[in-house]
């Protein structure tokens, strides 16, 4: 009996201890899941309230407020009932017969009749033989001008006839002044990195010695330089000049400055000016807004070969084409191009992993924003939006946009010994700029009918320093060298797209390898037989750059004006869903950031 009491007790006192210690425990349980439910801290909106704050200012001023309507009742005017205007009458029209007739009599003649006053200058003389029938008066005008010389301004129902003599005229042209001058190249190299020469120091009276450095060539394999020179005011002189020359009196007067250009010469030389000028101004004043995405897209295991371009047309929807030459057109479903080398690449039967191109690859397609493409890209691999620069040029104009940083590095080293009344020795070290990060540099040219003809060259690269141990034999021994080591993927491609298309430039792939190493701590690291006690997983990873370009022509105010609304609902969508920015990749507009 005492056996069983003793027994009760000692379970007893094993349930008080157990719930001693699970209570405590439940307690911290829950405080812990409490503090993970708790509500976050909530995001700073300063800066976005100053982004929405400047949008909001930005799309006030490009629309006017509407008036209140008790303004509006009270302006009305009263309600006046008024017959249709009548439109202006027709021109006279008449047959002009005449036969080495004087040419001040012909002038006046030709507004007999009419509601037009003729004034003839005193200088114009010759004669005219012309048989025109059913004209009016300026057309008869103008083909006396073509034909004669005669030139002649109107003002109001007054038309004035110009000698044949020298005249001058003032016309007004809009751009800046100055000279811009742009490169840009490409190139494979093999040899040295730099291949400047090695420089010493040379003292009077002294002995001087230098070395060290690299004073190695680089020996090219290949290479690209595109080259734009910019003298729009001297090219415009000279191509006035070659119009009407600069005999008799002609002269050509140019102002960069104010852009005024003053031409001296006779009418009919005068009114070829007027059109050339013209032309040009419509010319350079042409501007484009280029949009791009420079895409880093990590490849999922099926599709290691490379992106697959022919599933991006497996509906048959999209509209893209192949090459240098972008115009859009619409392509069925997995058909392959014909006619075109890149044809078994877009075939039908072609497999998901063996559908890239070796090397650049080139695609316009025709869509609104960079959504489709974004999500396309989505499916085969996962998607790093490295930059999305957008940035805007005048027709013919380079334009470069460059985000990155420049780290110097060592790329020369010599010593300089000066043998006198002492010995001394100083070192020159030299160092060049490197940079990591990214850019990109476009030349716009656009045609009359919407064509863009694009030269583009992005760049990707990434700089890290690499220790090189340098044997010198003898008594120098080894030296230990820091150097810039160098990743860099890049392009350099012409391509000619319409307004609103967008251009793929791919097959840039990269593979690097990392190593994964797991084992049993401490044992793992024991000489010989810790082999046994860790494993290492080496995976290789492919990536391929991606860059997505788009190309809008700007014709007018209203075009940045819906930019500007562009934006604003931009930034409110990524507020509202609390995106840090990448919800723009597969926005609305044109995926612009």
């Amino acid at each position: 009996m005492q056996k069983r009491i003793f027994t009760r007790q000692l379970w007893a006192s094993r349930e008080i201890l157990t719930a001693a210690w699970i209570m405590p425990a439940l307690l911290g349980l829950v405080t812990l899941a409490l503090a993970g439910c708790a509500t976050q801290e909530a995001r700073d909106k300063t800066t976005y309230n100053q982004i929405n704050a400047e949008l909001d200012k930005a799309a006030a001023a490009q629309v006017k407020p509407a008036q209140p309507g008790a303004v509006d009742a009270a302006l009305l005017p009263p309600l006046k009932i008024e017959m249709p205007k009548l439109g202006k009458p027709p021109e006279q029209r008449f047959d002009l017969v005449v036969n080495n007739a004087p040419a001040n009599q012909v002038f006046l003649g030709i507004v007999s009749g009419t509601r037009y006053s003729m004034l003839v200058h005193p200088e114009v003389s010759g004669t005219i033989s012309v048989n025109l029938k059913n004209v009016t008066v300026f057309e008869a005008l103008d083909a006396i001008r073509e034909l004669y010389g005669y030139d002649y301004k109107v003002d109001g129902t007054r038309i004035f006839i110009q000698p044949l003599t020298m005249q001058t005229r003032v016309f007004r042209l809009n751009y800046i002044s100055g000279q811009r001058k742009g490169t840009s190249d490409i190139r494979v190299t093999s040899g040295s990195v730099s291949d400047s020469p090695t420089t010493g120091t040379i003292t009077p009276g002294a002995t001087t010695t230098t070395s060290g450095g690299s004073s190695g060539r680089a020996f090219e394999t290949s290479k690209i330089t595109t080259t734009t020179e910019t003298d729009f005011w001297s090219e415009l002189k000279s191509s006035l000049t070659s119009i009407i020359g600069d005999k008799d009196g002609r002269t050509v007067v140019v102002s960069p400055q104010s852009g005024v250009v003053l031409i001296r010469a006779l009418p009919n030389e005068i009114r070829q000016v007027e059109h050339y000028l013209k032309a040009t101004q419509l010319s350079v004043d042409r501007q484009v807004m280029l949009e791009a995405k420079i895409i880093e897209v990590q490849l999922n295991d099926g599709y290691q070969s490379g992106i697959n371009w022919a599933a991006f047309n497996r509906n048959g929807q999209n509209r893209f084409s192949l090459g240098a030459d972008a115009n859009s057109f619409a392509l069925p479903g997995g058909a392959p191009v014909a006619g075109s080398t890149l044809g078994s690449v877009f075939g039908a039967a072609l497999p998901k992993a063996a559908a890239t191109s070796a090397g650049m690859l080139n695609i316009a397609a025709q869509a609104d924003n960079f959504a489709a493409l974004i999500s396309f890209l989505n499916t085969q691999g996962t998607v790093h939006v490295l930059s999305s620069p957008r940035i805007a040029t005048l027709n013919n104009q380079m334009a470069v946009l460059k985000v990155g940083t420049d780290e110097f590095f060592v790329t020369n080293v010599s010593s300089t010994t000066v043998t006198g009344t002492a010995t001394t020795s100083t070192p020159n070290v030299t160092l060049r700029p490197f940079f990591s990060g990214i850019a990109l540099d476009v030349m716009p040219q656009i045609s009359d009918d919407g064509q863009i003809t694009l030269h583009v060259h992005p760049s990707v690269s990434q700089v890290s320093e690499k220790d090189k141990t340098i044997d010198l034999g003898g008594t120098l021994g080894k030296m230990n060298l820091p150097l810039a080591s160098s990743t860099v993927s890049e392009t350099d491609s012409v391509v000619r797209v319409q307004d609103g298309s967008i251009v793929a430039i791919g097959g840039l792939m990269q593979q690097s390898m990392t190593d994964d190493r797991s084992g049993v701590p401490v044992a793992g690291d024991v000489p010989l037989f810790g082999a046994l006690f860790r494993h290492t997983n080496r995976a290789s990873q492919k990536r391929e750059l991606v860059i997505l370009l788009k190309t809008t022509i700007v014709r007018g105010s209203g075009d940045w004006s819906q930019d500007v609304l562009n934006s604003r609902e931009r930034i409110q969508k990524m507020q509202r869903d609390g995106s840090d920015g990448d919800a723009s990749d597969t926005g609305n507009s044109a995926g612009r950031p």
